[in-house]
């Protein structure tokens, strides 16, 4: 049966997995989560699951079942260090944000390191290669790449189609959870309608008024086309972290009218959560006709828009369900008034979601392709003067639009006294903050992809990175030469490290920025004084270099 606006029949096809097979924890503690599958991040969901380790480092970690270590990756930022597992079930088992790889791994990806000279890597390997068992030690827990504190992040994919799926379903028997999820708020969007005050967004703060049972208050006025939104978290036993909610259901006059089910989906989609929410937090029940998101989806009615036409009350009524089936209900309802819809003022240009859209007028062009856009928009540009960047301040809206696909934006420089044009940068300017958005320069103007509206200008970077030793007097005692490489502007983009005119493996942490090698016996000669160098690169090309010696 064909639902209006999404095929259930895909969703069913998506929750069951490929084969089930039986799986032993990662970990020899009780297992509690600080996130949960698929809960809403920037432009991603949560595609595993992370597990506490007691706010520390180092507990081993040990193969849910056996099979062949098929890739491993080392980064500074993502998951740190990873182990992926393939599985004769059909399933690849991550393991990510690890302190160190069990010495089986960890000699095959120094190795690795060294024959490219380099930190990171991503290196995939066939069967055979890298054998383990069930319950074999692949590494130790640990808070590296982009982790916000110690834990294992754990993902459970499809092997075959590299589909993550959620891991409780593997893990049930490990986990305990008898706590209902929590509503927060409801939004209510208009469309080709109008709310009490002509409002186009509404808010109603949800008020608990029983167990499981949440309200906004008093009904909402609307006449005409009218979609929903809202923010809900989890809760489990024995934890004060939210979660992500495993299944939103909406009902309107006692009929299922939208329904959301996160148990497995593409990273092909993943991004499609900037059409799904709003700010990251409000999901939406509004399907935008560019959102090919459709493995969450289990019931969309008229694309998640409801005609409001008649002067009754209709009641609505979320349902909200974890994975062990705890519920809540939030009550609230809307009473068709009669009114007159308000026109929204166009003020910019129409971009439609479905082909490509350019725009170009003195100063400056941008190029949106086919299915960057969500939906159509009315695009706005204007420009800002400015004596701190070497272009005027571009302003591109709505501001608050994030693109699936990259779009080309080009600014012509006001300016253009720099001999090196490879020290020319873009930046996002967000309140008090700008981020680095490298391209490219060509005859007066600045060239780059984005993938968020907002404000751009052009600036400069002429500093080279910074290079700081850190209590270079221990490095012998301690055997780790530590130092701190950073660059403030344009952002860096590699460094090396060489001892008495050698290579060595240099490890960054992302977070600190610091780069620390552990002085090994076979590579540096013991009881004898070294020159250390290390230059660092950033990315427009300007260059630090430090030398320094040490005892060891």
């Amino acid at each position: 049966m064909r639902l209006r606006g999404i095929w259930l029949g895909v969703v069913l096809a998506l929750v069951v997995p490929v084969c089930r097979g039986e799986m032993i924890a990662p970990l020899k503690i009780p297992l509690l989560m600080s996130a949960n599958f698929g809960e809403l991040r920037p432009n991603h969901f949560h595609s595993g699951i992370d597990l506490k380790t007691q706010g520390r480092t180092g507990l081993p970690v040990y193969a849910m079942d056996g099979g062949y270590v098929s890739r491993v990756v080392v980064s500074p930022w993502g998951f740190g260090r990873a182990v992926y597992i393939n599985h004769p079930s059909g399933l690849t088992t991550v393991y990510g944000h690890l302190k160190s790889f069990a010495p089986f791994i960890d000699e095959i990806v120094r190795r690795l390191q060294y024959e490219q000279e380099g930190f990171s890597i991503d290196c995939e390997f066939a069967e055979g290669e890298i054998p383990v068992g069930q319950g074999d030690m692949i590494g130790y827990s640990g808070n590296a790449g982009s982790s916000g504190g110690p834990h294992l992040h754990l993902d459970i994919r499809d092997t075959a189609t590299q589909d993550p799926m959620d891991p409780q379903e593997w893990l049930s028997q490990y986990i305990t959870d008898d706590v209902a999820p929590e509503a927060r708020r409801v939004v209510v969007y208009t469309h080709a309608g109008v709310m009490e005050n002509s409002s186009r967004r509404l808010e109603r703060k949800a008020t608990k008024s029983g167990a499981g049972a949440y309200s906004i208050g008093e009904p909402i006025p609307a006449w005409g086309d009218v979609s929903f939104g809202i923010e809900a978290y989890d809760r489990m036993t024995g934890t004060a972290n939210k979660y992500g909610v495993h299944q939103v259901d909406l009902y309107v006059d006692d009929s299922l009218f939208f329904s959301t089910y996160i148990y497995r989906y593409s990273f092909d989609e993943t991004r499609y959560i900037n059409s799904f929410t709003e700010d990251g937090k409000i999901m939406r029940t509004y399907v935008a006709p560019g959102n090919r998101l459709r493995s969450i989806y289990k019931q969309v009615d008229n694309h998640g828009i409801l005609h409001v036409d008649e002067e009754r009350v209709y009641p609505c009524r979320y349902v909200l369900t974890d994975y062990d089936g705890n519920q809540s209900m939030l009550n609230f309802s809307l009473v068709g008034r009669l009114q007159e819809p308000v026109e929204p003022q166009k003020s910019g240009i129409y971009f439609s979601y479905a082909v490509d859209n350019l725009y170009k007028k003195d100063d400056f062009g941008i190029f949106v392709p086919a299915g960057a856009l969500y939906e159509n928009i009315d695009f706005t540009r204007r420009k800002l003067e400015s004596h701190r960047y070497y272009s005027d301040t571009h302003v591109i809206g709505p501001d608050d639009i994030s693109l699936h696909r990259p779009a080309e934006i080009s600014i012509r420089l006001t300016r253009d006294p720099l001999a090196d044009k490879r020290q020319y940068y873009l930046v996002r300017i967000k309140g008090s903050r700008v981020y680095p958005v490298t391209g490219q320069y060509a005859d007066g103007w600045y060239k780059a992809k984005i993938r968020n509206f907002g404000s751009y200008a052009v600036a400069a970077d002429s500093v080279p990175p910074t290079i700081q030793p850190v209590t270079p007097e221990r490095w012998g005692s301690r055997g780790t030469v530590v130092l701190k490489v950073a660059d403030d502007a344009s952002g860096l983009k590699s460094y090396r490290g060489e001892i008495d005119g050698k290579f060595v493996l240099f490890e960054l942490d992302g977070k600190t920025g610091r780069i620390a090698y552990r002085l090994e016996s076979n590579r540096v000669k013991k009881g004898s004084k070294h020159t250390l160098r290390v230059r660092a690169t950033d990315m427009c090309g300007n260059e630090r270099e430090y030398t320094g010696s040490f005892v060891w």
